[in-house]
């Protein structure tokens, strides 16, 4: 633990704290152990090690969904999802506030990342929000903290990393993910809708109608069915997730080029472009933080880390406590991926013993994705409070205040994703996958 700590972690803080990117500290963190601290292992293990990490077939589902999220986004999609979610929700109180929950669970299954969540939908829906008497701050409070659903609800970006890596099932965690990522949305609505009711926030509208709804489903469906044609493949074993990643950009492609008639080259060459930036940024964070939890594993720091948690309390409740504490201090200063990539293999013998929380493993890779990204609403350094609260120009340690009550409401599925096993595999285990 000594060699670790001075030869590894220290390294990796000090380059943190002098504003080295995430991905590079973790890096020359790594070659300075191998280097430096008599471990004798030759340095080329530094590269293999990360060619390694990346060299696995799931993997390639990645770039493929990215891309898929690129080419809606740019095929002007989210305008109709917004209109489809106001007709659906936009007349209980709160209205603006639902509405951009719902979208937000919906350009989920499009997208499946945090980040493409609340920067799409952001500069779209806080305006509108702030126009219809919301507060400013509730308006960038709403949209992180609806924007951690991203990762939740299927197809997810973050479940095929951790899937990969921890070699859980990744249908498994798509499967898993459908009950807690609709329960995140529940509760955001409840606490929109109680804090609209006391505050007199927002405007109230008229229901519709269920013939408005019809027809404005027209335009939302075909994106809508993204997600039903991923999952229903996947667990009809029609194809793996990676050839699900190549299938939607397919569907993608030809929605875009003929239902909606709005995707032209240089939208399709933009949406490469940055795909390739995100899969390449993403995927070196993979691979370094990758020969990171290899150190760690080879001198059994996650056994360390199992009796040092026994040693504090065998019981449940608490080990869970400090588990998520811990997620929520990691996510506000780290990068999600590399948390995951680190803190997963650390943590899984103490989530899956039966000393410890007695976790189903995909119950564990959902409690890891879903407790590590609600540090990206955590104050005051949260991610998402440094997206949202300039669109909204309001100022962090008001978007941070508001943004309490919503990372409350999902605590609560947090816990329940921890001690109500059927919340995440009442589907994997119907469908065969648990």
């Amino acid at each position: 633990m000594e060699l670790v700590g001075t030869y590894l972690f220290i390294p990796f803080a000090v380059m943190l704290v002098i504003g080295v990117p995430v991905g590079i500290s973790l890096g020359l963190a790594c070659a300075v152990f191998i280097f430096f601290s008599g471990w004798g292992r030759p340095p080329m293990l530094l590269v293999t090690e990360m060619y390694v990490g990346v060299a696995l077939f799931a993997l390639l589902a990645l770039p493929m969904f990215v891309l898929t999220g690129e080419l809606l986004n740019r095929c002007e999609i989210t305008d109709k999802l917004v209109r489809f979610a106001q007709l659906l929700v936009g007349w209980i109180r709160g209205g603006l506030a639902h509405v951009n929950i719902v979208t937000s669970m919906f350009f989920a299954g499009i997208s499946g990342s945090v980040l493409a969540d609340a920067a799409s939908l952001g500069p779209i829906l806080i305006p509108a929000m702030i126009r219809e008497r919301f507060p400013a701050d509730f308006s960038a409070a709403v949209t992180a903290s609806s924007a951690v659903i991203g990762a939740i609800i299927p197809p997810s970006t973050v479940a095929i990393i951790i899937g990969s890596q921890l070699e859980i099932s990744i249908g498994g965690l798509f499967a898993g993910g459908i009950i807690p990522g609709v329960l995140v949305g529940l509760a955001l609505m409840i606490t929109s809708w109680f804090i609209s009711w006391r505050n007199d926030y927002g405007e109230v509208h008229k229901f519709a109608g269920p013939v408005a709804i019809v027809k404005s489903s027209g335009s939302a469906f075909p994106a809508l069915l993204i997600p039903v044609i991923i999952l229903g493949g996947i667990l009809a074993g029609v194809f793996t997730p990676t050839e699900a990643g190549a299938v939607a950009v397919f569907y993608t492609l030809i929605i875009g080029t003929f239902y909606y008639r709005t995707l032209d080259w240089p939208k399709l060459r933009a949406s490469m472009i940055a795909t390739a930036k995100v899969t390449a940024s993403a995927l070196f964070i993979v691979a370094v933080a990758l020969v990171f939890s290899r150190i760690l594993t080879f001198f059994r720091i996650p056994e360390e880390i199992l009796n040092l948690l026994l040693s504090i309390s065998t019981n449940k409740i608490v080990i869970a406590l400090i588990i998520i504490g811990f997620f929520l201090v990691m996510g506000t200063f780290m990068d999600a991926v590399a948390n995951m990539i680190i803190l997963g293999p650390l943590l899984m013998p103490v989530a899956v013993s039966p000393l410890g929380l007695g976790m189903d493993p995909i119950q564990y890779g959902l409690f890891l994705a879903v407790g590590l990204l609600l540090g990206l609403i955590t104050p005051p350094l949260g991610l998402l409070l440094f997206i949202c609260g300039p669109i909204a120009r309001v100022s962090l340690e008001r978007t941070a205040l508001a943004v309490l009550p919503f990372l409350a409401a999902e605590l609560v599925v947090l816990l329940l994703i921890v001690f109500v096993k059927p919340v995440t595999m009442a589907i994997p285990n119907a469908l065969g996958l648990g």
